[in-house]
């Protein structure tokens, strides 16, 4: 299996949101992977995709299924990668995500069972953005009164 093309996408923002940043890795038996760089904010949005496109090149013509051996070859292959920050570890992360997807979409076998079996039956959340509001009220919290809405709204969502 051979990587044959990468799509780098990014995501308008809806209002008051951060940008969203994916890539998709494709192969040539039809199986195809997406990664995310979760750097969505201010202008390391932009900084986020562009070291996407500039490694993306890299992986092109390699066996997704030697992930490891690709991450290291996008962290060693660029000078900055070896003292790197969060943005050459958030595109190096995306495309790695990337690569597992497709590992486990080759092998038929959800994620964990590659990644060392189930460890729990059952995993709690929590609402990480409940200044964005929740997903039937989505808008920015700027006042007590607005946090403590979109609160209710996770409690009643069972968060």
């Amino acid at each position: 299996m051979k990587i044959t093309k990468i799509d780098i996408l990014k995501m308008r923002p809806e209002e008051g949101r951060g940008n969203y940043m994916f890539c998709r890795v494709y192969t040539d038996e039809g199986i195809y992977g997406d990664g995310e760089v979760a750097l969505s904010y201010g202008f390391v949005a932009n900084a986020a995709v562009a070291i996407m496109k500039d490694l993306a090149p890299m992986l092109i013509g390699e066996d997704p299924l030697n992930h490891e051996v690709l991450w290291q070859k996008l962290y060693r292959t660029c000078f900055w990668g070896r003292n790197a920050g969060p943005i050459i570890f958030g595109g190096i992360s995306a495309f790695d995500l990337a690569l597992w997807d497709i590992k486990g979409k080759a092998f038929g076998v959800p994620l964990w069972q590659l990644l060392g079996g189930k460890y729990r039956e059952s995993l709690r959340a929590y609402a990480s953005q409940i200044q964005g509001g929740m997903p039937k009220h989505r808008r920015n919290c700027k006042t007590p009164e607005d946090y403590a809405e979109s609160a209710r709204e996770a409690v009643a969502e069972g968060f």
